[in-house]
């Protein structure tokens, strides 16, 4: 899934994705969400903004789907202008809401459906039925009571509340494992009452400590692994016993500086001791467990120890996560002891708040009562604000006219909550401005009027861990123009309308489908969320595989064209030519194979060697020997033989994808393993000149790579513009040529 908020403004200097995202959809007094200060439902969130002019804030699809509903905005002044829509100083009504269907991980669970409500627009770019991308401007932001701001919802409806979230249930089932289909964000770990805890770090392979244990928890206890920029963070949260339903953090976070990058070593390392494949041990150290369980071989129970340094109650010890009884989770769970909360629990047919459950939070002082001054006040505070943020609440939709009087008669009469009810012309006045600003039966969106509400800001800051790429997310990572020119000052696209230089939508789906799961296997794997890392990978990828052409013969895919055959203008494939199952980013060498092959463990040969270059002899066999790398490199001849078939890397769909992906954390350099030390870092084209050389040397398809680089950060993250004819220069380091790099997608 490809997530953004609807409106997109540059993020300052080193500032985190949550700060960024806090600032354009920060919370407000007015228009809290879930229940305004009156104790209403409140499906959505208000979103200011302050720019002048008459055009205002652009709005922006914050996903690719389809537009199912599109008001023009009534005119709030002059001949034409809606007289209920000035009451209470003035509401636009333009109005466009969006059907979403994503992929948010594999298998029917991870296919997702949900709708995006853009309330108070005074314009409207969009019309029904059109289809949109993510960043498509659909508006600009009105008026809402008078101020300037935009409402905005996110909405589902039962069956899809369950494979978004991955439960019905309130909370987790803590007696098993969370979901294998869909996994992404951050991973937790539950600890039932009776870890063991030590004080010193235990022996890699040890399944226990060493002496007496330093803690043994009492209660059970919630364990978080972030990784960021290469760093894990570690922290432990356990419940409150004062407040029900409430979890609090136990100390600082504890931050392994480059754990993620040296993954790679550290799984080696540990699998060799326990007779384990690497590949396996990578998924358990990364995921807590091994998840591509359709292409591991699984981890015994009990055969690998995962110790980890974390906080309990009033102190730090090393505990083994993959201790039995300990269960395993990733941010797709919605954890409760997160915060997430499902509440369904208010049956009345009002749109006052009756819910047991959020009334017990907002009753500060016990007594059941709850009065405006305690309301506002209980709002203000952050706590609260975070956890009512976090509550996925079903609800009638406050948009359906035919339910007005019903859902709002409450405000007519006295209560504690409401001190100064509405008079009748007050309340008139209320029901002829929200009358003029419904929709739901001239919608018509196919789900009842009763559904699930996610805030807004909540759903996109999660949802922006998850970096699976649906079929047309997929699709779209492939420009329009695939080649540049050779020479010149500047390179340009060569637009030339045919099928070697430019790329159609139908071609595109038929070069990536069939390879769409395993390469996402790899994102999640090796790469995780980071749209900035994907859209550096895929564009190498993308060169790598000859932009997934498939031409048949002895053009596969997955293999070097020709299955290297000696090339005279490339004197080195003397040396490799017989190693051609290159997968989706090259190995090359038989010692990248061999590497390879001892990560996942994949079985020796038993049979004759495949050759696809004809009519030559065998070129590998149970004799042969062959460079393990560039002899000029310090590469030496070893026999190859009983390893397994290298053909397997081209002809196995798992294996292309997921090569590439080791290629990717286990390649060395100055300083040190893994890519994604270079690819975390600010983009430029210096950084993606270097990772072209760090791939294949630098200068095959580098012009193509930088052009790709480009088009891809622009697809896949936060920049304001998305598609279009828009060209736009870069410059990589003297002495390469400046890039005219054309931004046209594929249709």
């Amino acid at each position: 899934m490809i997530i953004s908020p609807p409106l997109l403004k540059t993020a300052q200097g080193n500032q985190s994705d949550e700060d960024w995202l806090k600032d354009l959809m920060p919370f407000e007094a007015i228009g809290n969400y879930p229940i305004s200060s009156l104790l209403a439902w409140h499906g959505g969130q208000h979103i200011k903004h302050n720019d002048a002019g008459s055009r205002g804030e652009p709005v922006r699809a914050i996903a690719d789907g389809k537009v199912m509903f599109a008001r023009k905005p009534s005119p709030l002044t002059g001949e034409n202008a809606k007289p209920d829509l000035a009451i209470n100083e003035g509401s636009d009504d333009g109005c466009v809401i969006i059907k979403h269907s994503t992929e948010i991980g594999e298998g029917p669970d991870g296919q997702v459906e949900y709708y995006s409500i853009y309330m108070h627009l005074k314009q409207v770019f969009v019309q029904k039925n059109q289809p949109v991308y993510r960043k498509t401007e659909l508006g600009s932001v009105g008026q809402c009571n008078g101020e300037n701001a935009m409402h905005m919802e996110i909405i589902c409806d039962d069956a899809n509340l369950k494979k978004l979230v991955g439960r019905e249930e309130e909370d987790l089932d803590l007696s098993k494992d969370g979901r294998m289909d869909v996994v992404y964000g951050d991973m937790h770990f539950y600890i039932p009452a009776g870890a063991v805890f030590y004080a010193a770090q235990p022996s890699a392979n040890s399944q226990t400590g060493t002496g007496t244990p330093a803690h043994t928890s009492t209660t059970p206890l919630f364990i978080s692994m972030r990784f960021e920029k290469g760093n894990c963070k570690m922290s432990t949260r356990q419940e409150n016993t004062e407040i029900l339903g409430e979890y609090i953090c136990i100390g600082n976070e504890i931050i392994e500086t480059d754990y993620e990058y040296n993954l790679y070593k550290a799984a080696t390392t540990l699998a060799n001791r326990n007779e384990i494949a690497p590949s396996a041990m990578y998924e358990l150290l990364r995921f807590g467990r091994v998840i591509n369980i359709d292409n591991e071989i699984a981890i015994p129970a009990g055969a690998a120890p995962h110790w980890r340094r974390v906080n309990y109650p009033d102190g730090q010890g090393w505990v083994n996560l993959n201790a039995a009884l300990i269960k395993k989770y990733s941010d797709a769970d919605f954890p409760h002891w997160m915060g997430w909360n499902l509440i369904a629990d208010d049956a009345t047919p009002d749109s006052q708040c009756n819910s047991p459950t959020l009334l017990a939070w907002l009753d500060s002082d016990g007594d059941k009562k709850y009065t405006s001054r305690e309301l506002v006040q209980v709002l203000g505070q952050d706590k609260i604000t975070e956890r009512l943020s976090s509550s996925i609440c079903k609800f009638p939709t406050e948009w359906e006219v035919a339910t007005l009087n019903t859902r709002y008669e409450w405000i007519k009469t006295e209560s504690d909550l409401l001190e100064t009810p509405l008079d009748p012309a007050q309340y008139e006045n209320f029901i002829k401005l929200t009358t003029a600003l419904c929709f739901w039966a001239e919608a018509d969106l196919g789900i009842t009027a009763d559904h699930w509400h996610f805030h807004p800001k909540k759903f996109i800051e999660h949802f922006r861990k998850c970096g699976w790429l649906s079929e047309n997310e997929m699709v779209y990572t492939l420009p329009k123009y695939l080649f540049y020119t050779e020479q010149g000052q500047t390179r340009t696209a060569i637009t030339s309308p045919n099928s070697v230089f430019s790329l159609s939508k139908s071609t595109a789906v038929t070069r990536i489908s069939r390879h769409r799961l395993y390469l996402n296997q790899c994102i999640r794997k090796y790469l995780g969320g980071n749209k900035q890392r994907i859209s550096i990978f895929l564009a190498q990828v993308i060169l790598e595989t000859a932009q997934w052409r498939d031409l048949g013969g002895s053009r596969r895919l997955m293999h070097e064209w020709g299955f290297g055959q000696y090339n005279s203008a490339n004197p080195a494939t003397q040396y490799y030519t017989a190693f051609y199952g290159r997968g989706i980013m090259q190995l090359t060498w038989a010692g990248n194979y061999k590497q390879y092959g001892a990560y996942r463990m994949i079985p020796h040969n038993t049979r004759a060697y495949i050759e696809r270059l004809t009519p030559t002899a065998p070129r590998i066999s149970a004799a042969s020997r062959h460079y393990s790398f560039n002899p000029s490199d310090g590469g030496v001849l070893e026999l190859w033989h009983p390893k397994y078939d290298p053909d397997i890397i081209g002809e196995n769909m798992f294996l292309s994808c997921d090569s590439g992906g080791f290629y990717w954390i286990s390649k060395g350099f100055s300083e040190g393993i893994n890519i994604n030390r270079v690819a975390d870092r600010a983009y430029s084209c210096a950084n993606v000149g270097f990772i072209n050389k760090l791939v294949n040397g630098g200068g095959n398809g580098y012009y193509e790579r930088q052009a790709y680089t480009a088009y891809l950060i622009r697809y896949l993250t936060d920049t304001s513009d998305l598609f279009g004819n828009g060209i736009e220069e870069i410059a990589p380091p003297s002495p390469k040529a400046k890039i005219k790099v054309n931004f046209s997608k594929v249709e």
